[in-house]
């Protein structure tokens, strides 16, 4: 704690909201009492941009250099805050933040026991406002390579995102050429171009642009480091090669898995799936005037993917070869840009939706497919089945992750989430990252999606390593927990516990231990979430602004102890 430390309280009414349920006066009065307290000051509203002028100037003229704000403590707030210590020319990190409005006005009816806790609340927000330290920024070395896992429409659109944000490009794609599942389709939802057309000139843009280098036959084997600075072995023919990258994005895609078996039938010539449809449409396959079947939803409901899909195609076969189309569906998912219109123009080209619950049952007999099903709208009024013959049966496949994935998931340290599909890390907030920095998901590799998702991703993807990785060298803000390696014994409960991979072990003789070695954490891997100060058996960590005397000093600050 330095001797001169002076700090500076500010009371947030919340425009009335506090003082409706405790007396202003109560509560300053207790802090004025408190050592060190040099200032106190009362307003409305503290986030008018009129009050942050004037804490900048009572800042300045008392000498003020440890900053306490009691009312609300959000997010938008202590930004705000922040921005008028630096105004003022102090480091962000001296200001305490007391929750009072969210913690007990807003929370409590107006009692006694408000107030007592309201003037708990304000202690311990000054008890460790005292003991705060400045935290500086620092410049970190990064590898301004993006290693990019997969080489289909998501991992070429990504290589060529990130080349034109000024990277050196690694695409590794395992098979013996690019183009992944976009090879094997006959045309494209929303897009009016050929696939082939499409992979053409991605496999050209990408091949012809000096910041990308291709690697097929290629995966990878094991990982190492941390954002700015990875080591990858990538595995070529059984021999393994070391790449330095800075970034790494996972663009593996998905895979269809064709099972005729759970309806009773077995692989024939017509009894295919909607992607074995898809290649057949390419190769020029005559369908004219066929009688053509499709189920959909039963076993397909986790994405929309496979509804779109099986729409697409009836609606193709309806157009080109008036065929008899019919749908059987349980449930049909076509929300969103223009597929819903889809849907409609399929049924006015003449298209037959059928809704099915289980009653279905489907036979091959001489060639020709059998359908018995069930109305379920009819119910009882119509006792019965109906007997639909068809030439060919289009049965729904399984969208799965695309083989590897558990393995590169391993190797990544990452996790995976429903379907076994790689996770994200928020699907809300950080859609394209996952719970290591450094490491992020494009395409359809997190969940199934069409094509202008996926470009949307690889977009995200790219815009997200340039914001990290914008330099040679990066400023950085050093909140990361910081190790005091006297106390470190090497035992690696920080580095197995660490959700982010943000920890290494470093040894030399600069750590003054037993074992010349301690823990350090990645300033840019590191997510702040103190659960390696926690888990440390030997207090050998600390987490800057939440340390371990700071947090004591709060609980000692109680008049009423836990």
């Amino acid at each position: 704690m330095e001797n001169n430390t002076r700090i500076g309280v500010f009371f947030c009414n919340c425009n009335g909201k506090i003082t409706e349920k405790v007396d202003y006066e109560e509560i300053t009065s207790e802090i004025k009492k408190l050592p060190q307290v040099e200032y106190v000051r009362d307003s409305q509203n503290l986030c008018a941009h009129l009050e942050g002028e004037l804490i900048c100037k009572e800042i300045s003229k008392n000498q003020l250099n440890r900053i306490v704000v009691i009312g609300c403590a959000g997010s938008r707030e202590e930004g705000f805050f922040r921005e008028v210590l630096v105004k003022a020319g102090l480091n962000p990190h001296l200001l305490s933040m007391v929750n009072l409005l969210g913690e007990c006005c807003a929370v409590h009816e107006k009692n006694p026991q408000v107030k007592v806790k309201s003037i708990e609340l304000a202690r311990m927000g000054v008890a460790r406002a005292a003991l705060l330290e400045e935290v500086k920024h620092g410049d970190v070395p990064v590898n301004r390579t993006v290693l990019v896992i997969g080489g289909g429409l998501a991992g070429m659109e990504t290589a060529l995102e990130n080349a034109a944000r000024g990277f050196k490009v690694i695409l590794a794609e395992k098979e013996d050429k690019l183009g992944g599942r976009l090879a094997r389709v006959n045309s494209i939802i929303g897009v009016d171009r050929k696939p082939a057309e499409l992979l053409d000139e991605k496999v050209k843009a990408v091949t012809s642009n000096p910041a990308i280098e291709v690697r097929t036959n290629t995966r990878l084997g094991d990982l190492d480091g941390n954002i700015g600075g990875f080591t990858a072995w990538l595995v070529k023919d059984g021999t393994e090669t070391p790449v330095e990258v800075g970034a790494i994005v996972v663009a593996t895609g998905v895979q269809t898995i064709f099972c005729p078996v759970k309806y009773g039938l077995s692989i024939a010539d017509n009894v295919i799936g909607q992607m074995k449809l898809e290649r057949l449409l390419a190769d020029g396959k005559d369908f004219n005037r066929k009688n053509i079947s499709m189920i959909i939803g039963k076993g397909t409901e986790a994405f929309n993917l496979p509804f779109v899909i099986a729409v697409k195609n009836a609606l193709l076969l309806r157009q080109k070869f008036n065929a008899t189309v019919n749908l059987f569906y349980t449930n049909i998912k076509v929300g969103g840009d223009n597929w819903e219109k889809m849907y409609t123009d399929a049924r006015a080209a003449g298209v037959n939706f059928f809704k099915f619950e289980d009653n279905i049952e489907i036979a091959a007999n001489n060639g020709e497919i059998i359908i018995n099903y069930e109305d379920p709208f009819l119910g009882n009024k119509v006792p019965g089945t109906y007997k639909i013959t068809s030439d060919y049966i289009v049965l729904p496949e399984e969208l799965v992750p695309s083989e590897g994935t558990e393995e590169l998931a391993g190797v990544l340290r990452l996790e995976l989430g429903p379907a076994s599909f790689l996770s994200i890390d928020n699907a809300h907030i950080l859609p394209e990252m996952t719970s290591r920095d450094g490491i992020y998901l494009a395409g359809s590799c997190q969940m199934p999606g069409f094509v202008n998702e996926i470009e949307i991703s690889a977009k995200a993807v790219a815009e997200e390593i340039f914001r990290k990785l914008y330099d040679e060298k990066v400023s950085v803000e050093m909140t990361q927990p910081y190790v005091d390696a006297t106390k470190c014994v090497v035992c690696l409960t920080c580095y197995r516990c660490c959700p982010h991979g943000a920890i290494t072990i470093e040894h030399g003789e600069q750590y003054e231990n037993l074992y010349k070695s301690a823990a350090v954490m990645n300033p840019l891997a590191c997510r702040k979430c103190g659960i390696c100060a926690a888990e440390c058996p030997g207090k050998a960590i600390q987490l800057p602004d939440y340390t371990d005397s700071q947090i004591l000093a709060q609980l000692e600050a109680m008049e009423v102890q836990p």
